[in-house]
Parts: structure tokens; C-alpha cells; sequence
């Protein structure tokens, strides 16, 4: 159903992803950033920031549908099972239950591989 709008138009929706899911809510904007502090030996200060590398990081919250399987599609510490997320690594899973729909709520970083 299409959401009618009335006053200021607003960007809406969290997005479709295929298959099993339907996107609840999806956080972007956030990096994990790989990084090191020089500190001077001598005072403690910080001298220096090196940072060697961004990656975008995402948090998705998904109500599955019946068949969904977030046990092997989101397994933490490998890359991504679900077809749509195929080259994004698998940070954080958690599974929901409870008396209303199962949800899953996972932490997905672009590392530039698969």
C-alpha cells in the first residue's frame, strides 16, 4: 500500500531486500575504522593519527518471513549468505522471538571482499 503524504514530503522506508525478510529499520552512515595513535613516549601526548582504512557499516533490523533463515544466512565472523549481502561481513546477529513475528537484527561492514 502506498503511504499518502500530507505537508512536507518525507523520504520513508527502510529499503526491500529479496527473499525472507522485511526490512524493519536499516542504519547507515556509521565506519569501522582501522586506526592507530602515535603517542610520544616522553609527555603521553598524542602525536599522530594514522588511519588506514574506512568501512561503511550497517545495522538492519529484519522481521523474517516463514522460511527465513537468518541462522545461516547472517553468521557471524563469515561473509554474508543472503544473496543481497553477499560482500558484507557479519559483525553482529541476534534472533528475536517472541509471541509476535521472529526478527533478526544484524551488523553488516563492506570490507571491499568476499
Amino acid at each position: 500500500m502506498a503511504t499518502s503524504q500530507i505537508g512536507t514530503t518525507l523520504a520513508i522506508g527502510a529499503g526491500t531486500i529479496t527473499g525472507s525478510y522485511i526490512v524493519d529499520t536499516r542504519d547507515d552512515g556509521d565506519f569501522d575504522v582501522d586506526m592507530e595513535d602515535i603517542i610520544d613516549g616522553a609527555d603521553g601526548a598524542r602525536e599522530t593519527r594514522l588511519v588506514y582504512q574506512r568501512d561503511a557499516k550497517y545495522v538492519l533490523n529484519l522481521i523474517c518471513l516463514t522460511g527465513a533463515a537468518p541462522e545461516t544466512d547472517f553468521i557471524k565472523g563469515t561473509i554474508a549468505a543472503h544473496t543481497d549481502f553477499s560482500t558484507m561481513w557479519v559483525d553482529d546477529m541476534r534472533i528475536s522471538t517472541s509471541k509476535s513475528a521472529k526478527r533478526v537484527s544484524v551488523t553488516l561492514v563492506n570490507i571491499g571482499i568476499s
